[in-house]
């Protein structure tokens, strides 16, 4: 079974809720047009590639569940402290 993307939410950042259950969290500067835009912009989006991408139509902006992962794992990667 492949994870996708079913609903977003906007809030201090942006919710990507998952068809698992998961909620991974992006920061309003994913992307400059994401960061120079307006909630109520990026309200009107809907979910391409069946869940696999979000497109915000009013900023004709399109990011992708593979780029939100890669995004994640580069920016907010934790080693243990191995001491």
């Amino acid at each position: 079974m492949n994870t996708l993307i079913s609903k977003i939410e906007l809030d201090d950042k942006i919710l990507v809720h998952l068809t698992s259950g998961d909620i991974l969290t992006i920061p309003y500067s994913y992307t400059p047009r994401i960061a120079q835009s307006m909630k109520t912009e990026l309200s009107n989006y809907h979910l391409i590639g069946g869940g696999r991408g979000i497109h915000f139509e009013d900023i004709d902006e399109d990011i992708s569940l593979g780029g939100i992962i890669e995004y994640k794992l580069k920016h907010e990667l934790i080693l243990p402290n191995c001491a």
